[in-house]
């Protein structure tokens, strides 16, 4: 695992990931300062000196949904792709996002500013974030979600093969022992791993010839 000192002392990758959140281990591969996560380096956001501050924090953050988050869950309304908007969903849907999902909008919804954060790593009051949200046209097409996540795969939906039997097993957390499961529920996290480049869009696997939907879907 790599140690990189910052002013919030060594940087704990292990505990400080959306990896450790979905109990799968942190690879030495895996590395944000390498990735779009690492906000440091974005023009026009304020540089707290830190990599994982805009995401996490070792004191004070929230206790639920994501490990020691360091942001305010998004408040909505959302607009849920549910069983109301498709009929072929026969699977229980949360209301509104839950878990990791809530923590991902937190950014990803458009709201709330990129680098308005909690507990900021230092007593440098001059450290102010600039409150900008994620831009709606930032180079990547679906960076922004919005609220209105129907026409983005559901989330926060509780995975059950014997509720439709189109669908792989899941045992031990896992989809067809690959993909977690939180509490029981596809989030964001079962497909995207914020902290790696392995693959493109942050993804778990390759979706070559479809191989990642097809650990779920039986096709």
């Amino acid at each position: 695992m790599r140690r990189t000192t910052t002013r919030y002392g060594p940087r704990l990758v292990a505990l400080m990931s959306l990896g450790a959140l979905v109990a799968v281990p942190v690879s030495a591969q895996d590395d944000v300062a390498n990735t779009k996560h690492n906000m440091s380096t974005r023009s026009g956001l304020t540089d707290y000196g830190a990599v994982c501050v805009y995401c996490h924090t070792p004191h004070g953050g929230q206790t639920q949904n994501a490990p020691l988050w360091n942001r305010n869950f998004p408040t909505g309304p959302f607009t849920m792709y549910n069983n109301a908007y498709s009929s072929t969903i026969d699977m229980t849907v949360d209301a509104a996002p839950t878990g990791v999902s809530l923590a991902c909008l937190s950014c990803h919804d458009g709201t709330v500013g990129l680098d308005v954060i909690i507990n900021k790593p230092n007593t440098d009051t001059t450290l102010v974030g600039s409150g900008n949200t994620m831009p709606s046209n930032s180079g990547q097409r679906f960076a922004n979600l919005g609220t209105d996540l129907r026409d983005d795969h559901p989330i926060s939906i509780l995975y059950s093969n014997a509720a439709d039997v189109m669908f792989n097993a899941a045992s031990g957390g896992k989809i067809n022992n690959e993909l977690p499961l939180y509490n029981g529920k596809v989030q964001c996290g079962t497909c995207h791993n914020p902290h790696t480049t392995l693959q493109a869009a942050f993804l778990r696997k390759s979706n070559s010839g479809s191989q990642l939907c097809k650990t779920c879907h039986i096709k």
